[in-house]
């Protein structure tokens, strides 16, 4: 990866911010698990590997930092976080939480009319799913998830929720039972495009709490 001095001064190459551009490395690696927990991310080091000043990589890892995807400790710095059993669980109590409130909310406004766009999200998940694509799948049901809370139309929601969706999402990548996913992300779909928040609640409940059961079985339990 190589850029001009001059588009390091600018902060931009190809006309995205190199923020951007580090923070978008960065966060592929640890999903993938190229950067495991613990990995120490040191400023000066990242800056010589992208080739930029060190602004843009502390930029980066702030916005890592705020999704949750890293953590500063006192003695080594700025490392890829290390989620146990209990922070795991915890993490779920809040999405199960907030979800179920997002998924009633989103069916409420479909009721009132408002357009949604999550059927297409479960078929583009199904698709990838079958061409055996795991990385579309999971961009597909992130999205679904996405929309769910845009569809909500509650900015607090929105706001609450930021913070958790990076580990959120880094731990729907450890899971791969995609038929299961596949099928409750269905039946919330229908329940929030049929405009029925008694459906759609429980469907995100039932959801969660079974994303909650593989998550620490497929982390803790193996």
């Amino acid at each position: 990866m190589t850029t001009s001095s001059s588009s390091s001064s600018k902060l931009y190459r190809n006309k995205k911010p190199l923020r951007d551009i580090v923070r978008e490395h960065l966060r592929n690696s640890i999903y993938d698990g190229t950067l495991p927990p613990g990995t120490r991310l040191v400023e000066q080091e990242l800056a010589q590997q992208f080739k930029v000043s060190r602004l843009p990589v502390r930029e980066a890892l702030r916005i890592l930092h705020h999704e949750g995807l890293v953590e500063h400790l006192p003695t080594r710095g700025v490392v890829v976080r290390t989620l146990d059993r209990r922070q795991v669980s915890e993490l779920y109590d809040l999405r199960e939480a907030l979800e179920v409130l997002a998924a009633r909310q989103a069916a409420e406004r479909v009721a009132e009319g408002a357009p949604t766009r999550l059927s297409a999200a479960t078929e583009r998940a199904g698709d990838a799913a079958g061409a055996g694509d795991a990385s579309a799948v999971h961009d597909a049901n992130s999205s679904l998830h996405e929309e769910i809370t845009a569809l909500a139309g509650n900015k607090l929601l929105a706001e609450t929720l930021e913070p958790i969706v990076g580990r959120v999402d880094w731990l729907r990548r450890k899971v791969e039972d995609f038929g299961m996913i596949q099928a409750e992300h269905e039946a919330l779909a229908a329940a929030i495009v049929a405009g029925d928040p008694e459906a759609a609640a429980p469907a995100a409940r039932d959801h969660v709490r079974a994303s909650r059961e593989r998550t620490l079985k497929g982390l803790f339990d193996s």
